[in-house]
């Protein structure tokens, strides 16, 4: 069986926790070589995997016969590691935002698609069982037509020196550039719809360092769905339980704990489609019914969709271009937010 070589742009972090390990268990997958721009990272992942390693991208890149890149980085540095990467002849996955700015991402973009090169962003949440559930759900009208949405993700990231999540010229921005943008990736593909109007609100109301820990957006869709988008940073662990509530006019779809780099969580469901107006409002309490998170990898799903297009010589820039277009959201949540 013929498998995706793979090399790492990035080897500390989200790579050596997650995506790495993916790489490694995946049957159509083979890690190859890593590279980070600290020494004794490299070579300590280097060695913890039984791979080449490397500090410069180049280097690597000339030295080693791999088929993908992935790239988990700052986000300052996706841009350019990844048209180096391309240059060399590689399809790449980078994790999300996919750049610092929407033109960033569309010239990035435009570059894969001339090349004829694969380019996947690092939005794992669809991939969850639960959230491609909630997604048939409407699409088979099991809560009518949606009408409201909410998400809620949170985490506890306090002061850290040197974070670059905490510094704008390294992340482009905070809870919302990190947290807020898997909601609003996610909230388009359940609903099959495109957020265009927005309304913002940030804060750094706990910390001390310069981007935002809590972001709150109102937007609408194209379809007319209004919703809401919560992301903090300043919200203990313990107390951070993640929401994506989906109601519709005849019921709702409501995923707890399903916002995370695990498939775990659960998923209620309640059909409960109403005829006349009561003006009693008298509630008839319905039972749902509940579902629960697989246990999948989701990087791991991540990392073989991205194998299976290469071994079958297709391109999808789909998910590349809404990343773009996540994006351009995120540019209207920080204008806003400013006016």
């Amino acid at each position: 069986m013929k498998k995706i070589k793979w090399c790492v742009i990035g080897a500390g972090g989200i790579a050596d926790r997650r995506t790495i390990p993916a790489i490694m268990k995946d049957e159509g997958s083979e890690l190859v070589a890593v590279m980070d721009r600290v020494p004794e990272v490299a070579e300590a992942i280097g060695k913890k995997y039984g791979v080449a390693y490397y500090t410069e991208e180049r280097e690597m890149l000339a030295s080693t016969d791999a088929d993908a890149v992935y790239i988990g980085t700052p986000v300052f540095a996706h841009k350019e590691q990844a048209l180096t990467a391309l240059e060399f002849g590689k399809s790449v996955f980078v994790e999300k935002p996919i750049t610092m700015t929407s033109a960033e991402a569309e010239e990035l973009v435009d570059a894969f698609r001339k090349a004829g090169k694969q380019l996947t962003v690092g939005y794992m949440m669809k991939h969850h069982n639960l959230h491609e559930r909630a997604k048939a759900m409407i699409e088979g009208g099991e809560i009518g037509k949606p009408v409201s949405v909410r998400a809620k993700f949170s985490c506890w990231y306090p002061d850290i020196p040197g974070a670059w999540r905490q510094q704008k010229k390294l992340g482009g921005g905070g809870a919302f550039m990190d947290l807020g943008v898997h909601c609003a990736e996610l909230i388009e593909y359940v609903l099959d719809d495109e957020i265009i109007e927005i309304k913002s609100m940030t804060a750094t109301s706990t910390f001390s360092y310069e981007v935002e820990d809590s972001a709150v957006v109102i937007f609408r869709t194209k379809g007319g769905v209004l919703g809401t988008i919560e992301a903090n940073f300043n919200i203990s662990d313990a107390a951070s339980t993640s929401a994506l509530e989906i109601y519709g006019n005849s019921g709702y779809v409501s995923c707890k704990g399903t916002l995370a780099q695990t498939e775990g969580g659960t998923l209620t469901h309640l059909y409960a489609p109403q005829g006349d107006y009561s003006a009693m409002q008298d509630r008839v309490t319905s039972e749902p019914k509940t579902y629960e998170g697989e246990g999948a990898d989701l990087y791991q799903k991540q990392i073989k969709r991205f194998g299976e297009l290469l071994l079958a010589g297709k391109t999808d820039l789909y998910f590349a271009e809404k990343a773009v277009h996540i994006q351009k959201l995120t540019e209207m949540v920080y204008e806003n937010a400013e006016k």
